[in-house]
């Protein structure tokens, strides 16, 4: 259409100046004349602007009615009155045709060129099915919608719509809580003039920092300040990484304490109170994942993570451990039953905890049951429960998880020992059914309970859930008794989960295993349970020939010649740790058909469950892994590698 009416525009221009020499030579030479040529004149060029209007009319219904062609009559009348802006493309992408909607924007006669190099954010419409998606042309925000016909695009401006939503977005209120962990029992017996360092460089330090992003800031107790801020403020802090948790981190290492920084954000309510149930929620969770770090709860979205990349500090205190113990012995006392339920693939310090839970119970002479899969159990667990099921069962009752469920009843306590997770669980259906439900676990959370416990005691900074539930022991109405077996298999547990008491080992481990030794744990009966078959040595050492070095410390061992169990895995994980130099390791193999699993160690300097939660895994700070479905070993490695410089990172 443009290209028409510069051709009228040149013609129009020739006649003009035709007729201005017109008048001239009769001025000159013929002036008698000059009145009749004028008259003629005007009449020409009446003549013509009827014609040219009459072309315009003509090039116009010919455009809406080409619309009508292609769309129906309906839509050519909204084509005319509703002014939307149409275009076509071939099979090949190339755009066709425009409506003369798009006449009025600089730079956007574009027929000829491929559709979504022009629009690209209009790709999930034309691609992808979405009915409406937002596409921005430089400073225009149009949207955009498919019709049912093949190759035909509605888009409507809607750029001050556009700069409104932006408002809107930008102005939505965040909530978020600044938790000083460790501060309190930091604080407690310190000299005062640490305490001052500590609060003009620590604890002013978040004050400064929230005030530097024009935060609404109040401290709401010594260790926690309410933070409240708009979503730009927010998109601008996540954008610079939270940098104010390397900032206590460092100030902290300076006077040599363990005070760090927990941060949890709300977004994307307009319900205030939800907004602060949301934060608490949230602060709850990096807490209970060892602190130092992000959580960040939006409505309607997965928590999401950042930083953590601090190994969770020993920090539970006798006092909580006596509540603790006096809480879970009340509800075992209202109980009519207990099921204690492990996690999958039962390993030795899954039994062991259980097995603690039910010298607990029987305390209160209720009836226990341990729910216990053959099939679902580590291969060699399985083998010391075999080989001593009759003195386990002198103690113990241990019960299929479908005859479990059976003994469900609405009075019924459901222990989850070793994991918190019912993704992770042998007795989904058992949960799913019970009224009452205690958690103790070890491992960092994951995320929000799919279910309501009662009572939950998770603490990241335990070696173990044995360790955990040997120190509720001396907090009950009668002494706890352990047998031999038991006490072994505890500090078998306990052993595993440590590496041999390399890795997340405090005080407090050692407490429980002397505690253990009291009860008559055999050490070589341990040893002898974990010493390996000639198959399993040679089979570890295959798996450590395909290592290979990743980045600078990090080393990959993929292993794609057979399934392997995720022991044999573990074990060839914690070996490559034993090198030096080597500060993380990652083995991956088959696990079972058309599952890859990775087992992932570090000696502290990655944080391997954050890498492990970007793959659908999770763990521990130094220990964690995950399981991935449908995808060759190839892709995981890939996978793998990526999430491991994430992290890298975020923590630079």
């Amino acid at each position: 259409m443009v290209e028409r009416f510069e051709k009228y525009k040149t013609r129009i221009m020739l006649v003009a100046l035709t007729e201005l020499v017109m008048v001239v030579i009769f001025r000159v030479f013929l002036e008698t004349w000059l009145v009749y040529i004028q008259y003629a004149l005007i009449l020409f060029n009446l003549l013509l602007v009827t014609f040219i209007f009459y072309q315009a009319w003509s090039l116009y219904k010919e455009r809406v009615l080409t619309v009508s062609r292609a769309l129906g009559k309906e839509s050519g009348a909204a084509f005319i009155f509703g002014k939307l802006g149409f275009v076509t493309y071939d099979e090949n992408g190339i755009i066709t045709w425009m409506s003369e909607f798009f006449d009025s924007y600089k730079d956007l006669n574009v027929i000829g060129m491929r559709f979504l190099e022009i629009f690209p954010d209009a790709r999930a419409v034309v691609l992808d099915g979405k009915e409406r998606e937002m596409v921005n042309y430089e400073d225009i925000v149009f949207e955009v919608g498919a019709l049912k016909s093949q190759g035909i695009v509605v888009f409507q401006d809607i750029t001050e719509l556009g700069v409104v939503r932006t408002q809107l977005k930008n102005n939505q209120v965040v909530i978020g809580i600044a938790h000083l962990d460790n501060y309190e029992d930091t604080t407690a017996y310190t000299e005062e003039q640490t305490v001052s360092y500590i609060d003009m460089n620590i604890r002013q330090a978040v004050v400064r920092w929230a005030t530097q992003h024009n935060m609404f800031v109040r401290r709401i107790r010594p260790d926690r300040y309410l933070l409240a801020m708009d979503e730009k403020v927010f998109t601008q802090i996540e954008r610079e990484r939270f940098s104010i948790l390397n900032d206590v981190r460092k100030a902290s290492a300076e006077i040599d304490t363990s005070i760090t920084l927990s941060l949890a954000f709300a977004r994307k309510s307009d319900n205030y109170k939800e907004l602060e149930d949301m934060s608490n929620r949230a602060l709850e969770l990096a807490q209970s994942r060892g602190g130092d770090q992000v959580a960040i709860n939006t409505k309607n979205e997965q928590m999401r993570y950042f930083g953590g990349n601090s190994e969770a500090v020993e920090k539970r205190s006798k006092v909580r451990v006596r509540v603790i113990a006096h809480n879970l012995g009340e509800q075992i006392q209202k109980a009519s039953n207990v099921i204690v339920v492990g996690h999958h693939i039962m390993d030795f310090d899954c039994i062991g905890s259980a097995l603690g839970i039910s010298s607990i119970v029987s305390v209160y002479d209720k009836p226990c049951d341990i729910v216990f899969d053959l099939n679902d159990t580590e291969v060699k667990l399985l083998e010391a429960f075999n080989n001593n099921r009759e003195e386990l069962g002198k103690h113990h009752r241990f019960t299929a998880p479908n005859q479990a469920l059976e003994k469900v009843g609405d009075n019924t306590l459901v222990i989850l020992v070793d994991h918190h997770s019912i993704e992770q669980t042998q007795g989904e259906p058992i949960i799913r059914k019970a009224n009452k439900i205690i958690v103790i676990d070890h491992h960092r959370r994951t995320g929000e309970f799919t279910f309501k416990p009662d009572l939950v005691y998770i603490e990241p900074s335990a070696s173990s859930a044995s360790e955990l539930i040997i120190e509720l022991f001396p907090y009950h109405l009668k002494n706890v008794t352990l047998s031999k077996i038991d006490a072994t298999f505890m500090y078998t547990g306990m052993l595993i989960d440590t590496n041999r008491f390399r890795n997340r080992s405090g005080s407090r481990t050692f407490e429980a295993a002397a505690e253990l030794r009291k009860y008559g744990a055999d050490l070589t009966m341990t040893e002898n349970i974990l010493r390996d078959e000639y198959d399993a040595f040679e089979l570890k050492t295959r798996v450590l020939s395909h290592s290979e070095l990743f980045e600078d410390g990090y080393v990959i061992a993929a292993y794609k010649d057979g399934i392997i169990s995720r022991t044999i895995m573990s074990q060839v994980a914690d070996d490559i740790l034993k090198v030096r130099d080597v500060e993380a390791s990652f083995v991956v193999s088959v696990v079972k058909e058309d599952t890859v699993g990775i087992s992932a160690r570090s000696k502290g300097d990655l944080n391997v469950q954050r890498v492990m939660e970007r793959l659908g895994g999770g763990g521990h700070f130094t220990g964690a892994a995950t399981q991935i479905v449908g995808q060759s070993i190839n892709d995981v490695v890939e996978s793998l590698k990526g999430a491991i410089r994430e992290v890298m990172e975020e923590g630079d």
